[in-house]
């Protein structure tokens, strides 16, 4: 997660393979960036500057990999309905610490999971992604100006699953972290991609958002465009990822 790709807009599944960094070789720090910005503009216009750096993709980068097995179950958390849903926090990344004078922004975010539904459905659209209710998404942790302290987001005996990430909210508050709220649709999440219904096989899946640029979605039951998402991402935040799923009777 949080390692950029080479430029496209629209990724299909990838159903066979291992998962793997989406960017290698070298991987600029946040100085070596800041020291040839001010080489450049020594002797070329800042505007001019960061479009070199820009078209050279000289921008640093940091990626999170998490290569555990976990199964959630939606009836860990039955509600009146009934219904019953559960949202594990599975995977998370810290942003880039730049210094207090300097502007950034993420330029774009890749996620990459391993994933499968249970293997049937009770009311169709097996193989497809209509009537999937197994998903991901992510959210953006921000530490709290007025806590006392922020707990670090190990995946530690603090962190356990919950009914949903809404829910997750006073307890993640607790340890000097809120959730930034999507503009959208008033929530704090945004969808990543769903899992293919009643498909027990697992299957890789590739989401990339990248700044200012519309992500093309062929099927909105299939993954989300992540509006908004980088445009209000800041260096001391986190990025959580999110394995959903839910019961509805």
């Amino acid at each position: 997660m949080a390692a950029p790709i080479p430029p496209t807009t629209s990724i299909p599944p990838l159903n066979d393979g291992p998962l793997q960094l989406t960017v290698t070789g070298f991987n600029p720090t946040v100085d070596d960036v800041l020291a040839a910005r001010r080489i450049l503009t020594d002797v070329v216009p800042v505007e001019i500057a960061l479009i070199i750096l820009s078209f050279a993709t000289y921008h640093p980068r940091r990626s999170s990999i998490k290569r555990v097995n976990k199964r959630y179950e939606a009836n860990e958390f039955w509600r009146p309905g009934p219904t019953a849903s559960v949202a594990g926090l599975y995977l998370t990344v810290q942003g880039l610490s730049v210094p207090d004078d300097t502007v950034a922004r993420a330029k774009c975010i890749t996620f990459q999971m391993k994933a499968a539904d249970q293997g049937w459905a009770d009311n169709g659209g097996d193989g497809t992604y209509h009537n999937s209710h197994t998903w991901f998404e992510a959210s953006i942790l921000r530490p709290r100006s007025d806590a006392f302290m922020v707990t670090s987001l190990t995946l530690s005996d603090h962190m356990d699953n919950f009914p949903s990430p809404a829910e997750a909210r006073a307890h993640l508050r607790g340890h000097g972290w809120d959730m930034v709220e999507n503009s959208n649709d008033s929530s704090v999440v945004w969808r990543v991609h769903n899992n293919v219904t009643a498909c027990r096989e697992y299957r890789h899946y590739r989401v990339r958002w990248v700044a200012g640029i519309s992500a093309k979605v062929d099927d909105p039951r299939a993954m989300g465009d992540g509006e908004g998402f980088l445009e209000i991402l800041r260096p001391d935040d986190v990025v959580v990822l999110w394995a959903r799923a839910e019961v509805c009777v």
